[in-house]
């Protein structure tokens, strides 16, 4: 296995098992990490067999990410987007859409006024943090 998992705090704890976490969000980033590193197409076995994630699972991600123009996929996956330019931001926000509440949840009383305040501001702090790293950084890990 390609990445090893890590205990953390309640943010990290977020990210790696919440609704985007390893199933959707880790899954991405590693597998972008791995076709950054490839100038060859990569197969799903191949990064199923780095990652120790289904391939099936692996084809999911990886079609919502073509779906956002990130990956090109024809008998493997390729990255089209510009590694250096693709901050883990952009990977948490193609994978994002269409998966919040929509509008027609009404925040009823100062409790939910409140909690949606606190969530919104804990967004915002961390999208500040996932814009200043890219898929770039995460690839020059594998050179080490």
């Amino acid at each position: 296995m390609l990445f090893g998992a890590k205990g953390g705090g309640s943010m990290q704890e977020v990210a790696q098992y919440g609704d985007l976490g390893p199933t959707k969000f880790n899954t991405a980033i590693k597998s972008l990490t791995i076709l950054a590193a490839s100038e060859d197409w990569v197969s799903s076995s191949t990064l199923t067999e780095r990652l120790g994630v289904e391939s099936s699972f692996i084809r999911k991600v990886l079609a919502k990410l073509m779906s956002e123009s990130l990956v090109e996929g024809s008998g493997g996956y390729k990255l089209i987007a510009d590694p250096a330019r693709l901050t883990v931001y952009d990977v948490y926000v193609a994978l994002s859409k269409d998966s919040y509440i929509k509008d027609q949840v009404l925040l009823q009383n100062k409790t939910d006024k409140l909690i949606a305040k606190i969530i919104t501001d804990a967004e915002v702090q961390f999208s500040q943090v996932l814009r200043q790293y890219t898929i770039e950084d995460l690839r020059r890990t594998l050179e080490d």
